[in-house]
């Protein structure tokens, strides 16, 4: 496993640490997560907690709302210029 650890270049490891915390995640639970699933060949990964898994949801939402924009979800809405020439 040490011999693993000794293959990656240290630009690697910044560029793995700086995706992981983008992330909101250790770089180990980053590691994980772009790990295949597998169907109980290899070590089962841990389950998340409800209040894990509610903090990483927070955090999508956090990081992936926009702000400032509003939905205009009228039927009228759904029509363009172009259905008006017709």
């Amino acid at each position: 496993m040490i011999a693993a650890l000794e293959q990656i270049k240290p630009e690697t490891a910044e560029l793995l640490a700086a995706e992981a915390k983008a992330h909101h995640l250790s770089v180990d639970e980053y590691l994980r997560s772009l790990l295949p699933h597998t169907n109980g060949t290899a070590e089962a990964t841990e389950e998340l907690t409800p209040e894990e898994r509610v903090k990483q949801w927070r955090d999508f939402v956090k990081e992936y709302s926009v702000r400032g924009v509003v939905a205009d979800d009228s039927r009228e809405s759904i029509y363009t210029r172009e259905d008006e020439a017709l």
